[in-house]
């Protein structure tokens, strides 16, 4: 048990989880070789008849758990529920929950009493737009590209990509070059000036932490003063540009603004060891925005997605809280790793993951997505999955940034799956 490896059990049981997943993904897309649902059933099914006597010296509740996964497996499947595709989906669903349940807990069976070294702070890499400036000093030295830092552009692509979808699944092939450009030029200084007034609210807390302790603002290289005007042109010409397209849009990027700069971070990150999970809903606006900017309503596929990046938030948040759990500590802001420690937080990152499956299954069964998504969604939630699992057997601020680094992976992938396979 004290091995640092995972086991033959685990890789086993990770299989189940896989291949579970892809067979509920394999059913909506009824693919014409109907061979494939079959194979995928049968490799499955004996996948995890085997995982029960592999895990015969687990916890009492891991075992249950498989008998009770391994029964609903054959029995839904083997006489499934006729003309009632939502029914068959959710029975999917719960048994797909019941086995993933069942690798969390045996993880945190097997590794909780595995803790991180104390190692050093990682360096925080610059981004791909700093590092290629950097190589050119009369550029990187301009005052100018300290106002660029204050607006959080490694934010940007990911959350760019996140309106898009949203407009892209709303409106689909009748999304305009207009309304794309007018989206996401708003998103941009929308998420220009979160970032902006962020960095205001947080600068005494940024001196105090190794990961931002060159910020701009932690550095005086700007004044508050001058940050504050920067921030409150950004705020004003996002709310513009939104107007536009409508008003609703507007209101929406407006409060998008105001949730991020004074919600999660006045209110919820230094007061809530739930901080993330609350404030996930700020990483799911642009996907509303997006929605409304192109149809002036929310679809249902938007609100799904919606959903998808709420729990996908902390899975992907909380690597890098373990990473610089240290800083958090010292800064005094009640993380989740700080306050519940690093086997609490790898098992509860499984939690939001597997929530965040759920949420993907779930948009896919709504949408027009077929092949493109189904074989993204596949590939890279399986590296999530691995990155997370070595995370838990080698816990270290490296694995942790391994498995953080995943997620972006992970969602950036999905994100341009639902794009291409929508507008082209």
């Amino acid at each position: 048990m004290n091995e640092k490896v995972p086991s033959l059990s685990i890789y086993l049981l990770s299989l189940v989880c896989i291949g579970v997943y892809i067979f509920s993904m394999v059913k909506i897309l009824n693919p014409s070789p109907h061979f494939l649902p079959n194979l995928f059933f049968v490799l499955t099914g004996s996948a995890a008849i085997i995982s029960i006597f592999l895990h015969r010296n687990n916890s009492n509740r891991v075992k249950i758990l498989l008998w009770i996964g391994t029964i609903l497996y054959f029995i839904l499947n083997l006489i499934p529920i006729p003309s009632e595709p939502f029914l068959n989906l959710i029975m999917d669903l719960l048994i797909f929950t019941i086995f993933f349940l069942s690798l969390t807990f045996s993880l945190e069976f097997y590794t909780s009493s595995f803790t991180m070294p104390d190692e050093p702070p990682i360096q925080k890499s610059p981004s791909f737009l700093f590092a290629y400036f950097a190589k050119f000093s009369y550029i990187s030295k301009h005052p100018l590209f300290d106002y660029i830092h204050l607006t959080k552009p490694r934010l940007m692509w990911l959350l760019c990509l996140v309106a898009f979808a949203g407009m892209a699944v709303s409106a689909k092939t009748s999304l305009s070059f207009n309304t794309t450009v007018l989206t996401l030029l708003g998103g941009i200084f929308a998420i220009g000036a979160s970032g902006t007034f962020n960095h205001i609210f947080e600068v005494d807390i940024d001196r105090n932490m190794s990961r931002t302790a060159n910020r701009p603002l932690a550095t005086q290289k700007i004044s508050l003063s001058n940050a504050w005007i920067f921030g409150i042109f950004l705020a004003i010409t996002s709310v513009l540009i939104f107007s536009t397209l409508n008003l609703f849009t507007a209101l929406l990027g407006l409060s998008a603004i105001i949730y991020y700069s004074v919600i999660y971070t006045l209110l919820l990150k230094p007061n809530t060891v739930q901080n993330t999970v609350i404030g996930g809903v700020a990483g799911s606006f642009p996907v509303i925005i997006g929605s409304v900017a192109a149809t002036a309503t929310i679809t249902l596929e938007a609100i799904l997605l919606a959903i998808l990046i709420f729990f996908w938030t902390p899975a992907h948040f909380y690597n890098l809280a373990l990473t610089y759990k240290s800083d958090f500590e010292q800064s005094g802001l009640p993380m989740f790793p700080v306050v519940h420690g690093d086997a609490k937080t790898r098992k509860h990152i499984l939690f939001y993951f597997g929530a965040t499956l759920i949420s993907a299954l779930l948009f896919f069964s709504v949408s027009d997505l077929s092949l493109l998504f189904f074989s993204v969604n596949s590939i890279f939630f399986i590296v999530f999955l691995w990155t997370i699992i070595l995370s838990h057997y080698h816990p270290s601020k490296l694995t942790s940034m391994r498995a953080f680094y995943a997620s972006n992976l992970y969602l950036g992938a999905l994100l341009i799956a639902i794009i291409l396979e929508v507008l082209l």
